[in-house]
Protein backbone atom coordinates (compact mmCIF):
# COMPACT_ATOMS: atom_id res chain seq x y z
CA UNK A 1 0.00 0.00 0.00
CA UNK A 2 1.69 3.28 -1.10
CA UNK A 3 1.63 6.54 1.59
CA UNK A 4 -1.56 8.57 1.65
CA UNK A 5 -0.85 12.36 2.46
CA UNK A 6 -1.77 11.46 5.77
CA UNK A 7 0.54 9.18 6.41
CA UNK A 8 3.44 11.48 4.92
CA UNK A 9 2.41 14.20 6.46
CA UNK A 10 3.01 16.79 3.41
CA UNK A 11 0.18 18.62 2.28
CA UNK A 12 -1.05 18.09 -1.48
CA UNK A 13 -3.52 20.75 -3.32
CA UNK A 14 -7.11 19.85 -4.12
CA UNK A 15 -8.04 22.52 -6.51
CA UNK A 16 -12.47 23.28 -7.27
CA UNK A 17 -12.73 25.05 -10.66
CA UNK A 18 -16.05 25.93 -10.52
CA UNK A 19 -19.19 28.71 -11.32
CA UNK A 20 -22.97 28.73 -11.27
CA UNK A 21 -22.47 30.01 -14.62
CA UNK A 22 -21.97 28.74 -17.90
CA UNK A 23 -19.50 29.67 -20.48
CA UNK A 24 -17.14 31.47 -18.00
CA UNK A 25 -14.06 29.59 -19.03
CA UNK A 26 -13.76 26.71 -16.46
CA UNK A 27 -12.90 23.91 -18.76
CA UNK A 28 -9.71 26.79 -19.42
CA UNK A 29 -8.75 27.74 -16.06
CA UNK A 30 -8.23 23.46 -15.25
CA UNK A 31 -6.47 23.10 -18.58
CA UNK A 32 -4.08 25.61 -17.63
CA UNK A 33 -4.02 24.03 -13.86
CA UNK A 34 -3.78 20.42 -14.83
CA UNK A 35 -1.17 21.15 -17.44
CA UNK A 36 0.94 23.81 -15.15
CA UNK A 37 2.21 20.87 -12.98
CA UNK A 38 2.47 18.06 -16.49
CA UNK A 39 5.27 20.82 -17.63
CA UNK A 40 7.15 19.78 -14.76
CA UNK A 41 6.12 16.31 -14.65
CA UNK A 42 4.82 16.52 -11.15
CA UNK A 43 1.80 13.89 -10.50
CA UNK A 44 -1.87 15.67 -11.45
CA UNK A 45 -4.68 13.97 -11.77
CA UNK A 46 -8.02 15.77 -13.15
CA UNK A 47 -12.25 15.25 -12.57
CA UNK A 48 -14.48 16.33 -15.07
CA UNK A 49 -17.71 16.89 -13.35
CA UNK A 50 -19.08 18.60 -16.99
CA UNK A 51 -22.03 17.09 -18.60
CA UNK A 52 -21.30 19.65 -22.18
CA UNK A 53 -18.38 19.41 -24.25
CA UNK A 54 -15.89 20.26 -25.18
CA UNK A 55 -14.70 19.42 -21.56
CA UNK A 56 -12.04 18.61 -20.04
CA UNK A 57 -11.42 14.80 -20.59
CA UNK A 58 -11.54 16.20 -24.54
CA UNK A 59 -8.39 17.99 -23.96
CA UNK A 60 -6.30 15.43 -21.63
CA UNK A 61 -8.03 12.50 -21.98
CA UNK A 62 -4.65 11.16 -20.39
CA UNK A 63 -4.87 12.76 -16.95
CA UNK A 64 -8.86 13.45 -16.74
CA UNK A 65 -11.52 11.51 -15.16
CA UNK A 66 -15.04 11.88 -15.86
CA UNK A 67 -16.62 11.22 -12.85
CA UNK A 68 -20.43 10.88 -12.00
CA UNK A 69 -21.92 12.30 -8.61
CA UNK A 70 -25.80 12.41 -8.99
CA UNK A 71 -26.23 9.30 -6.98
CA UNK A 72 -24.70 7.77 -3.35
CA UNK A 73 -22.72 5.27 -5.35
CA UNK A 74 -21.16 7.84 -7.25
CA UNK A 75 -20.39 10.61 -4.68
CA UNK A 76 -19.10 7.53 -2.27
CA UNK A 77 -16.38 6.27 -5.48
CA UNK A 78 -15.09 10.07 -6.05
CA UNK A 79 -14.89 11.50 -2.84
CA UNK A 80 -13.00 8.64 -1.38
CA UNK A 81 -11.13 8.69 -4.01
CA UNK A 82 -10.03 12.10 -4.04
CA UNK A 83 -9.16 11.30 0.02
CA UNK A 84 -7.19 8.18 -0.86
CA UNK A 85 -3.74 7.41 -1.76
CA UNK A 86 -2.71 10.94 -3.60
CA UNK A 87 0.29 12.14 -4.03
CA UNK A 88 0.14 15.10 -6.14
CA UNK A 89 -2.36 17.92 -7.20
CA UNK A 90 -6.07 17.03 -8.13
CA UNK A 91 -8.24 19.26 -10.20
CA UNK A 92 -12.09 19.22 -10.47
CA UNK A 93 -13.47 21.02 -13.06
CA UNK A 94 -17.30 21.29 -11.55
CA UNK A 95 -19.82 22.62 -14.28
CA UNK A 96 -22.44 25.14 -13.63
CA UNK A 97 -24.89 22.78 -13.48
CA UNK A 98 -23.30 20.42 -10.76
CA UNK A 99 -22.31 23.28 -8.53
CA UNK A 100 -25.19 23.45 -6.46
CA UNK A 101 -25.08 19.72 -5.94
CA UNK A 102 -21.38 18.93 -5.88
CA UNK A 103 -21.20 21.70 -2.73
CA UNK A 104 -24.14 20.54 -0.98
CA UNK A 105 -22.94 17.19 -0.61
CA UNK A 106 -19.45 18.37 0.72
CA UNK A 107 -21.18 20.30 2.91
CA UNK A 108 -23.44 17.11 4.11
CA UNK A 109 -20.34 14.79 4.35
CA UNK A 110 -17.73 17.41 5.48
CA UNK A 111 -15.42 17.04 3.02
CA UNK A 112 -13.38 19.99 3.05
CA UNK A 113 -12.83 19.06 7.16
CA UNK A 114 -11.71 15.35 6.24
CA UNK A 115 -9.62 16.59 3.68
CA UNK A 116 -7.20 19.03 5.89
CA UNK A 117 -7.56 16.60 8.07
CA UNK A 118 -5.60 14.35 5.61
CA UNK A 119 -3.11 17.25 4.44
CA UNK A 120 -5.00 17.87 1.37
CA UNK A 121 -5.55 21.74 1.14
CA UNK A 122 -8.78 22.47 -0.69
CA UNK A 123 -8.66 25.38 -2.83
CA UNK A 124 -11.88 26.76 -4.46
CA UNK A 125 -11.54 28.88 -7.53
CA UNK A 126 -14.31 30.75 -8.24
CA UNK A 127 -14.13 32.00 -12.02
CA UNK A 128 -16.13 35.43 -11.87
CA UNK A 129 -18.59 36.81 -13.78
CA UNK A 130 -21.13 39.34 -14.04
CA UNK A 131 -24.62 37.55 -13.85
CA UNK A 132 -26.42 37.84 -10.29
CA UNK A 133 -25.84 33.92 -9.96
CA UNK A 134 -22.23 34.03 -9.45
CA UNK A 135 -22.20 36.63 -7.04
CA UNK A 136 -24.86 34.87 -5.11
CA UNK A 137 -23.06 32.03 -5.63
CA UNK A 138 -19.56 33.38 -4.55
CA UNK A 139 -21.14 34.79 -0.95
CA UNK A 140 -22.62 31.35 -0.58
CA UNK A 141 -19.43 29.77 -1.16
CA UNK A 142 -17.47 32.58 1.23
CA UNK A 143 -20.22 31.68 3.89
CA UNK A 144 -20.86 28.44 4.31
CA UNK A 145 -16.93 26.77 3.34
CA UNK A 146 -14.65 28.58 6.36
CA UNK A 147 -12.32 24.83 5.98
CA UNK A 148 -11.01 25.42 2.01
CA UNK A 149 -9.67 28.88 0.92
CA UNK A 150 -11.48 30.89 -1.76
CA UNK A 151 -10.35 32.51 -4.51
CA UNK A 152 -11.96 34.71 -7.41
CA UNK A 153 -10.37 34.38 -10.57
CA UNK A 154 -11.19 37.04 -13.30
CA UNK A 155 -11.12 35.66 -16.52
CA UNK A 156 -10.45 38.13 -18.93
CA UNK A 157 -10.91 36.19 -22.27
CA UNK A 158 -14.44 35.72 -21.45
CA UNK A 159 -15.15 39.59 -20.61
CA UNK A 160 -15.70 38.64 -16.87
CA UNK A 161 -14.61 41.84 -15.40
CA UNK A 162 -16.77 41.83 -12.13
CA UNK A 163 -14.58 43.03 -8.94
CA UNK A 164 -15.74 40.89 -6.09
CA UNK A 165 -14.68 43.45 -2.80
CA UNK A 166 -13.95 40.45 -0.67
CA UNK A 167 -10.80 40.37 1.96
CA UNK A 168 -9.00 37.68 1.41
CA UNK A 169 -6.23 36.65 3.54
CA UNK A 170 -3.09 38.00 2.79
CA UNK A 171 -1.09 34.61 2.27
CA UNK A 172 -2.19 34.57 -1.22
CA UNK A 173 -3.20 36.73 -3.71
CA UNK A 174 -6.62 39.09 -4.06
CA UNK A 175 -7.00 37.13 -7.40
CA UNK A 176 -5.90 35.09 -10.16
CA UNK A 177 -5.94 36.83 -13.72
CA UNK A 178 -6.35 35.17 -16.91
CA UNK A 179 -5.26 38.14 -19.44
CA UNK A 180 -6.90 39.00 -22.90
CA UNK A 181 -5.98 37.18 -25.84
CA UNK A 182 -6.32 37.47 -29.50
CA UNK A 183 -8.91 35.92 -31.46
CA UNK A 184 -6.06 33.89 -33.69
CA UNK A 185 -4.27 32.38 -30.99
CA UNK A 186 -7.48 32.28 -28.67
CA UNK A 187 -8.72 29.57 -31.67
CA UNK A 188 -5.39 27.79 -31.13
CA UNK A 189 -5.69 27.16 -27.94
CA UNK A 190 -9.19 26.17 -28.06
CA UNK A 191 -8.53 23.29 -30.42
CA UNK A 192 -8.47 19.67 -28.95
CA UNK A 193 -5.34 18.90 -30.33
CA UNK A 194 -3.44 21.90 -28.67
CA UNK A 195 -1.56 21.19 -25.13
CA UNK A 196 0.19 24.06 -23.32
CA UNK A 197 2.83 22.07 -22.05
CA UNK A 198 3.81 20.59 -25.46
CA UNK A 199 4.12 24.56 -27.02
CA UNK A 200 6.09 25.23 -23.83
CA UNK A 201 8.77 21.96 -23.86
CA UNK A 202 9.02 23.08 -27.66
CA UNK A 203 9.30 26.50 -27.97
CA UNK A 204 11.14 27.01 -31.13
CA UNK A 205 14.39 29.19 -31.06
CA UNK A 206 14.38 32.09 -32.00
CA UNK A 207 10.78 32.05 -31.95
CA UNK A 208 8.35 33.96 -34.02
CA UNK A 209 6.06 36.53 -32.64
CA UNK A 210 3.21 34.87 -32.98
CA UNK A 211 4.61 32.14 -30.45
CA UNK A 212 6.55 34.63 -28.36
CA UNK A 213 3.12 36.60 -27.33
CA UNK A 214 1.40 33.08 -26.64
CA UNK A 215 4.30 31.93 -24.07
CA UNK A 216 4.26 35.26 -22.41
CA UNK A 217 0.62 34.88 -21.80
CA UNK A 218 1.48 30.92 -20.73
CA UNK A 219 4.40 31.56 -18.50
CA UNK A 220 2.21 34.91 -16.85
CA UNK A 221 -0.06 32.50 -15.97
CA UNK A 222 1.90 29.83 -14.68
CA UNK A 223 4.05 32.21 -12.93
CA UNK A 224 1.07 33.07 -11.20
CA UNK A 225 -0.32 29.42 -10.25
CA UNK A 226 3.07 29.01 -8.51
CA UNK A 227 3.01 31.81 -6.48
CA UNK A 228 -0.06 30.72 -5.09
CA UNK A 229 1.59 27.36 -4.17
CA UNK A 230 4.55 28.87 -2.40
CA UNK A 231 1.96 31.31 -0.79
CA UNK A 232 0.23 28.19 0.77
CA UNK A 233 3.11 26.58 1.26
CA UNK A 234 2.10 23.52 -0.33
CA UNK A 235 4.71 20.93 -1.41
CA UNK A 236 6.62 20.26 -5.23
CA UNK A 237 8.54 22.72 -6.36
CA UNK A 238 7.97 23.97 -10.04
CA UNK A 239 11.72 25.44 -10.71
CA UNK A 240 11.45 25.08 -14.55
CA UNK A 241 9.22 27.30 -15.16
CA UNK A 242 10.66 30.19 -12.30
CA UNK A 243 13.83 29.16 -13.94
CA UNK A 244 12.78 29.74 -17.14
CA UNK A 245 11.15 33.17 -16.13
CA UNK A 246 14.63 34.37 -14.76
CA UNK A 247 16.68 33.48 -17.66
CA UNK A 248 14.25 35.37 -20.37
CA UNK A 249 14.31 38.42 -17.77
CA UNK A 250 17.86 38.20 -17.78
CA UNK A 251 18.04 37.96 -21.85
CA UNK A 252 16.00 40.87 -21.88
CA UNK A 253 18.12 43.12 -19.47
CA UNK A 254 22.00 41.84 -20.32
CA UNK A 255 24.11 41.16 -23.24
CA UNK A 256 24.90 38.40 -24.23
CA UNK A 257 28.64 38.99 -23.48
CA UNK A 258 27.72 40.97 -20.41
CA UNK A 259 28.33 39.50 -16.82
CA UNK A 260 25.92 39.66 -14.30
CA UNK A 261 26.36 41.89 -11.60
CA UNK A 262 27.92 40.91 -8.52
CA UNK A 263 25.43 41.34 -5.37
CA UNK A 264 27.18 43.34 -2.60
CA UNK A 265 26.57 41.02 0.24
CA UNK A 266 27.88 38.06 -1.88
CA UNK A 267 30.87 40.13 -2.87
CA UNK A 268 31.65 40.91 1.31
CA UNK A 269 31.01 36.96 1.99
CA UNK A 270 33.65 36.16 -0.66
CA UNK A 271 36.35 38.95 0.99
CA UNK A 272 35.79 37.93 4.35
CA UNK A 273 36.31 34.36 3.11
CA UNK A 274 39.93 34.90 1.50
CA UNK A 275 40.83 37.03 4.90
CA UNK A 276 40.37 34.66 7.18
CA UNK A 277 42.10 32.06 4.87
CA UNK A 278 44.85 34.21 4.42
CA UNK A 279 44.98 34.83 8.21
CA UNK A 280 44.84 31.11 8.64
CA UNK A 281 48.24 30.49 6.87
CA UNK A 282 50.12 33.25 8.34
CA UNK A 283 49.71 32.20 12.13
CA UNK A 284 48.87 28.64 11.23
CA UNK A 285 51.11 26.47 14.08
CA UNK A 286 54.49 24.70 13.18
CA UNK A 287 54.70 20.76 12.21
CA UNK A 288 55.94 20.02 15.20
CA UNK A 289 52.75 21.05 17.27
CA UNK A 290 50.58 19.53 14.10
CA UNK A 291 51.13 15.89 15.52
CA UNK A 292 48.68 16.19 19.15
CA UNK A 293 46.22 18.44 17.17
CA UNK A 294 45.58 15.43 14.80
CA UNK A 295 45.29 12.81 17.52
CA UNK A 296 42.75 15.40 19.32
CA UNK A 297 41.05 15.76 16.03
CA UNK A 298 40.73 12.29 15.38
CA UNK A 299 39.33 11.51 18.92
CA UNK A 300 36.74 14.16 18.55
CA UNK A 301 35.57 12.88 15.47
CA UNK A 302 35.39 9.41 16.53
CA UNK A 303 33.06 11.22 19.40
CA UNK A 304 30.97 13.45 16.66
CA UNK A 305 30.36 10.39 14.78
CA UNK A 306 28.78 8.33 17.48
CA UNK A 307 27.01 10.66 18.55
CA UNK A 308 25.48 11.49 15.11
CA UNK A 309 24.77 7.94 14.68
CA UNK A 310 22.81 7.52 17.81
CA UNK A 311 20.76 10.99 17.11
CA UNK A 312 20.20 9.46 13.78
CA UNK A 313 18.41 6.55 14.93
CA UNK A 314 16.62 8.39 17.60
CA UNK A 315 15.45 10.46 15.16
CA UNK A 316 14.36 7.10 12.51
CA UNK A 317 12.62 5.91 15.76
CA UNK A 318 10.49 8.86 16.52
CA UNK A 319 10.21 8.91 12.78
CA UNK A 320 8.57 5.61 13.01
CA UNK A 321 5.98 6.36 15.61
CA UNK A 322 5.09 9.39 14.07
CA UNK A 323 4.13 7.02 10.80
CA UNK A 324 2.34 4.52 12.89
CA UNK A 325 0.27 6.88 14.81
CA UNK A 326 -0.52 8.22 11.50
CA UNK A 327 -1.58 4.95 10.26
CA UNK A 328 -3.39 4.42 12.89
CA UNK A 329 -5.66 7.86 12.36
CA UNK A 330 -5.84 6.97 9.05
CA UNK A 331 -7.45 3.70 9.69
CA UNK A 332 -9.96 5.08 11.87
CA UNK A 333 -10.86 7.83 9.80
CA UNK A 334 -11.41 5.18 6.87
CA UNK A 335 -13.78 3.42 9.03
CA UNK A 336 -15.10 6.35 10.58
CA UNK A 337 -16.02 7.59 6.92
CA UNK A 338 -17.22 4.40 5.73
CA UNK A 339 -20.01 4.52 8.87
CA UNK A 340 -20.81 7.73 7.55
CA UNK A 341 -21.43 6.20 3.75
CA UNK A 342 -23.45 3.46 5.25
CA UNK A 343 -25.85 5.54 7.26
CA UNK A 344 -26.60 7.62 3.79
CA UNK A 345 -27.44 4.36 1.90
CA UNK A 346 -29.47 3.43 4.61
CA UNK A 347 -31.36 6.82 4.76
CA UNK A 348 -31.77 6.61 0.70
CA UNK A 349 -32.89 3.37 0.63
CA UNK A 350 -35.66 4.15 3.79
CA UNK A 351 -36.32 7.40 1.60
CA UNK A 352 -37.00 5.56 -1.68
CA UNK A 353 -38.82 2.53 0.13
CA UNK A 354 -41.44 5.54 1.65
CA UNK A 355 -41.91 6.93 -1.98
CA UNK A 356 -43.06 3.34 -3.10
CA UNK A 357 -45.35 3.29 -0.59
CA UNK A 358 -46.95 6.30 -0.68
CA UNK A 359 -46.88 5.41 -5.08
CA UNK A 360 -48.66 2.31 -4.21
CA UNK A 361 -51.36 3.97 -1.95
CA UNK A 362 -52.39 6.27 -4.38
CA UNK A 363 -52.75 4.05 -6.73
CA UNK A 364 -55.54 1.95 -5.01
Amino acid sequence: MSDSPAMTGKTAPLYIVCSPCRCVGKTLVSRLLTEFYVVDDRPVAAFDLADEGPQLADYLPDVTTISDIDDTRGQMAFFDRLLADNHGANVIDVSHRMFKNFFSVVQEIGFFQEARHRFIEPLILFITDPDAKSVKGYATLRDSFKDASLLPVRNRIEASTIRYDDTLSNAFPASLDIPLLGLSLRALIDRQTFSFSQFWSARPNPPTPVDEKLWDWVEGIFVQFRTLELSLGWEGPSTGIIASRLLRTTDRQWRPDAHPPRQPELAAFDRASIDASEWGLKFAPENDWRIDSDLVDQLGNAILAKLQKAASQLAAAEDRVRQLEREIEYFRDRAARAEMWLQLIQKEIEEKLISRRFDNGCDV
